[in-house]
C-alpha cells in the first residue's frame, strides 16, 4: 500500500485539493499507536484462563506479491523478505498467512478492498495450517500497514490464535505510516502479552536495498536480545 492506502488514481486528486484533512485518507495511518480504543475489536479469550505457553519461537507473516507502491511487481512481498531477515536470525518456525481468496492482483482493486475490510470489519478467511501456537513464547508478527491497520486477513488469525501470555514483537513494512495503529490494535486483541518494541521499514526500501534492511533487522534483534 502507499504511505495514506490511497490508489494511485486517486492520489492526483487528494494532492490537488491541497489540505490533508479535506480528503478525510490522508490522516488514517498517521494516528498514534498508543491512542484510543478502537471500536470492532474484541480480546482474544477474554475472561478465560491464561494459557500456558511453550519455550518455542515462531515468525507469523502476511505479505502482499504483485503489483505494489510505487509500481513494483514483485515475486517476493516486501514484508516476507523481513520475515526471512528475521528467521535466518532467530530460527524456529515460520508460518505464512494465505487469505482462502487471494486480494486482487490489481492494485487499486487491492486498495479499495482493504478499505471496505476495514471500515466494515470484515475478517477475510485465511487457509489452514498454521502451528498450534500454545508452544510458542515468543511470536514474531508481521504484516504491511493498510489503512492504518494489519490487513484484515491478519486480523483473521489474531482472532482465531490466542497469544495472551507469550512476547509478540511487531514488525511491519509501511510507505509512511510507520505502525499506524497496527500496536493498538495487537494490544486491544491481546491485552496479557508483552508487546516487545518492533520494527518497520518502507517497503519500497526494502525492495531496494535487501542488504541494508537485513543489517537493520540485525541490529535490531541484537538491541532486543535475539
Amino acid at each position: 500500500m502507499n504511505p495514506h492506502g490511497v490508489s494511485r488514481r486517486k492520489l492526483l486528486s487528494l494532492v490537488t485539493a491541497g489540505a490533508a484533512s479535506a480528503a478525510g485518507l490522508l490522516i488514517v495511518d498517521r494516528r498514534n499507536a498508543s491512542g484510543p480504543r478502537l471500536p470492532g475489536i474484541s480480546p482474544v479469550n477474554a475472561g478465560g484462563p491464561p494459557r500456558k505457553r511453550g519455550s518455542k519461537t515462531l515468525v507469523v507473516y502476511f505479505s502482499k506479491t504483485g503489483r505494489n507502491y510505487p509500481d513494483l511487481n514483485l515475486t517476493v512481498g516486501n514484508t516476507a523478505q523481513v520475515a526471512g531477515f528475521i528467521h535466518d536470525r532467530v530460527g524456529g518456525d515460520i508460518f505464512e498467512i494465505h487469505p482462502a481468496e487471494p486480494y486482487p492482483a490489481d492494485y487499486d482493486q487491492t486498495v479499495d478492498m482493504a478499505q471496505r475490510e476495514e471500515r466494515e470489519r470484515i475478517y477475510r478467511d485465511i487457509k489452514p495450517g498454521a502451528p498450534d501456537t500454545d508452544q510458542y513464547g515468543t511470536v514474531f508478527l508481521g504484516y504491511p500497514i493498510w489503512w492504518g491497520e494489519q490487513p484484515m486477513a491478519v486480523q483473521t488469525f489474531m482472532r482465531r490464535h490466542d497469544l495472551n501470555g507469550s512476547k509478540i514483537v511487531p514488525f511491519a513494512t509501511h510507505e509512511g505510516s510507520g505502525f499506524g495503529n497496527s500496536l493498538t490494535v495487537i494490544k486491544q486483541y491481546y491485552p496479557n502479552a508483552d508487546v516487545l518494541d518492533g520494527y518497520t521499514r518502507q517497503g519500497q526500501d526494502v525492495y531496494r536495498d535487501p542488504d541494508g534492511t537485513r543489517t537493520e533487522v540485525g541490529s535490531w534483534l541484537r538491541r532486543l536480545g535475539f
